[in-house]
């Protein structure tokens, strides 16, 4: 009687570790699927902030090019006036508001 205890709980104990070992796998296939999700996710962040980084080049040279047109006119404008003063007539700049004003 006293083996049979002994494969009983042999038996009790290796259905114990076979139940903790299929936890385990279902643990670790959970853990698994979620680090691909976040490795997928880590890599359309880093696909949109490339977007975003050369969306923001793209504008920044809009505006510098907005800026020079503005520095042109400006430059054109005050050629112009010049060139009125001397025949009589006056025109301020775009940005001149201080002129205006004092």
């Amino acid at each position: 009687m006293e083996g049979n205890s002994e494969l009983a709980r042999l038996e009790q104990f290796v259905d114990k570790l076979l139940v903790k070992y299929n936890e385990l796998k279902d643990e670790y296939h959970t853990v698994k699927a979620t680090l691909q999700d976040r490795d997928s996710e880590c890599a359309d962040l880093k696909d949109q902030i490339a977007d975003l980084s050369s969306e923001r080049s793209h504008v920044g040279e809009r505006v510098a090019g907005l800026i020079g047109r503005i520095e042109q006119w400006e430059t054109e404008e005050d050629v112009h006036v010049e060139g009125e003063q001397e025949h009589g007539g006056e025109q301020g700049s775009l940005f001149d508001a201080e002129s205006e004003t004092t």
